[in-house]
């Protein structure tokens, strides 16, 4: 059975209707596991959870634009570990047509996410750039396109709880005319308020020993693209990644 079949399933949720669950400011909890794996866990979910439905379609696409500094500044916050970073990125939704510029703000696990409807154009305009010295240290000047990355993603909003639930899959990485696509990986990222341990999701991906881990997809791309990145911080993720797809040599 298709991730699509097993999709039909769920009851549809619209964006409207899913407006009670924006959690711009949340915990984030994430897990990595193989397209197999989901699809034998999804029907555990069906009474409990809605499906983001747009246009019909239960599975939207995603388009990212990151950028970062020449130094990749922000690649290394994450590397360093740091409790307090940020992450600037364009993020356009397929289906809709809708373009966000947004800074992912993190601080000792909370993610505070700032955004403002835009459109993606070659530099950067005056309304972008006063959004962005808002939340950013940074020079501005400094920024430039770092990484791209498109993905399919499932949105499941539980019946009751202020929780959402992201289901990342197919993801392509872009960087100049380098490219790599990740065909088997599936990255689950549960969305709340506060880390909830009781959460339906949770329990079921706990008991089948799949355990949280750190994963940004920001720089597993950076790394599988740029062979000259440091790594170590992010070695353990990537031999789990080589467990479902063979997709980094050390």
């Amino acid at each position: 059975m298709t991730v699509e079949h097993q999709l039909d399933k769920f009851d549809p949720i619209d964006l409207k209707q899913m407006d009670r669950v924006k959690l711009l400011q949340r915990t984030d909890t994430k897990y990595l596991l193989s397209k197999a794996r989901l699809l034998d866990l999804l029907p555990n979910l069906f009474e409990h959870y809605y499906a983001l439905e747009i246009k019909g379609k239960k599975t939207s696409v995603y388009h990212t634009l990151y950028l970062d500094t020449a130094e990749k500044k922000y690649f290394m916050q994450h590397h360093q570990g740091r409790y307090k970073r940020h992450k600037v990125r364009f993020r356009t939704y397929i289906e809709t047509g809708i373009s966000f510029l947004e800074v992912k703000l993190k601080q000792k696990g909370i993610t505070n996410k700032k955004r403002i409807t835009t459109t993606i154009q070659e530099g950067l305009d005056q309304n972008q750039i006063s959004f962005l010295k808002q939340w950013i240290p940074e020079n501005i000047e400094d920024l430039s396109p770092s990484l791209q990355n498109t993905f399919n993603r499932i949105t499941l909003v539980h019946k009751t709880d202020q929780e959402r639930v992201t289901i990342d899959f197919n993801l392509n990485f872009t960087r100049n005319d380098k490219k790599v696509i990740l065909t088997e990986p599936v990255i689950i990222e549960l969305k709340q308020s506060k880390f909830n341990r009781k959460s339906i999701i949770s329990k079921l991906l706990r008991t089948n020993l799949i355990r949280p881990q750190q994963m940004s997809k920001y720089c597993v791309g950076c790394i599988l693209l740029n062979k000259s990145l440091k790594y170590n911080r992010f070695k353990t993720r990537l031999l789990e990644l080589n467990k479902i797809q063979q997709l980094w040599n050390s």
